[in-house]
């Protein structure tokens, strides 16, 4: 009978992994989101915070950034194109450049059960996804609320701690 009830938990959170996985790529490739990101700097002892909204635009995103600064990047299948829009400047960056920028794939990519570079792992409410490999970011936690995206969490290369809040705009 153990083994039994095993099995059913162990299909039961698969089933919830990839409950949570598809709700998650399903609002990150179709809706337009505002987010507050919120980044604690242990070298000054500082609170920075941002401002944004991802668009959808045809088979591209675009991430505009409203505040402190104003700026837009646009995610291309081949590249990111980033626009200071106070300074009227314009850069480039090439997309394989960024192979190793985690939370960068997931937002183009989804997240994926068979990516080679982090495992999954889920719990009623959460994802946290684990890097395989050194990228330097810590687990990204994808934390949901009533069903929808509510906020990821996570260190990046420089150990500043993020937290994004999302909303959903409709």
């Amino acid at each position: 009978m153990k083994f039994f009830y095993i099995i059913f938990i162990s299909l039961s959170l698969n089933l919830l992994s990839s409950d949570l996985t598809n709700l998650f790529n399903t609002y990150i490739e179709n809706s337009n989101i505002s987010f507050t990101q919120s980044s604690i700097n242990p070298y000054s002892n500082t609170i920075d915070k941002s401002e944004g909204r991802i668009i959808q635009n045809d088979n591209n995103k675009v991430i505009y950034i409203d505040a402190p600064f104003r700026e837009k990047y646009e995610l291309t299948k081949d590249k990111i194109i980033i626009t200071d829009l106070e300074l009227d400047q314009q850069s480039e960056i090439l997309r394989g450049d960024l192979s190793n920028n985690l939370i960068m794939d997931i937002f183009i990519n989804g997240i994926s059960k068979n990516n080679s570079f982090y495992e999954i792992h889920s719990s009623e409410d959460k994802i946290i996804i684990s890097p395989i490999l050194e990228t330097g970011y810590s687990d990204i936690e994808v934390k949901f609320k009533n069903k929808k995206i509510y906020y990821l969490k996570y260190n990046d290369n420089l150990n500043i701690e993020n937290l994004i809040f999302l909303k959903l705009d409709i």
